[in-house]
């Protein structure tokens, strides 16, 4: 059962997070800095910084749903009201990546890098 689009976007949860991308065939973007993206980011993330919104918010392809993600959640927000009446889908990841991954066990650590397990896109 699909949500309900109040806001110009869907808001999701951590278990949300892989059916949806799976399902959607969502870019997953990571609001945050090029730092704190490489120093830990969600597998498969591209790291959109949110200061640069204006320069990229026009190269996701039409129709392509994305899934937005910032540190705790603000900054995905104000991301998906710029992004609002754009083709494709805009969902934001509920508490961003502070959120509580440890119930889908989706955090692991790779490398000296933590990054989030997740295998979907």
């Amino acid at each position: 059962m699909e949500k309900e689009s109040v806001y110009g976007f869907e808001m999701i949860t951590a278990e949300e997070l892989e059916q949806t991308a799976k399902k959607k065939k969502a870019w997953l973007i990571d609001l945050r800095s090029e730092d704190s993206f490489r120093e830990e980011h969600i597998r498969h993330a591209r790291n959109y910084p949110i200061a640069y919104i204006e320069d990229w918010k026009d190269k996701i392809p039409a129709g392509v749903p994305v899934i937005l993600y910032c540190e705790h959640g603000n900054q995905s927000l104000l991301a998906a009201r710029k992004l609002r009446g754009r083709r494709g889908t805009v969902y934001t990841l509920t508490g961003g990546c502070r959120t509580d991954f440890a119930d889908i066990q989706n955090k692991k650590e790779c490398g000296g890098n933590r990054q989030w397990q997740n295998h979907y896109l």
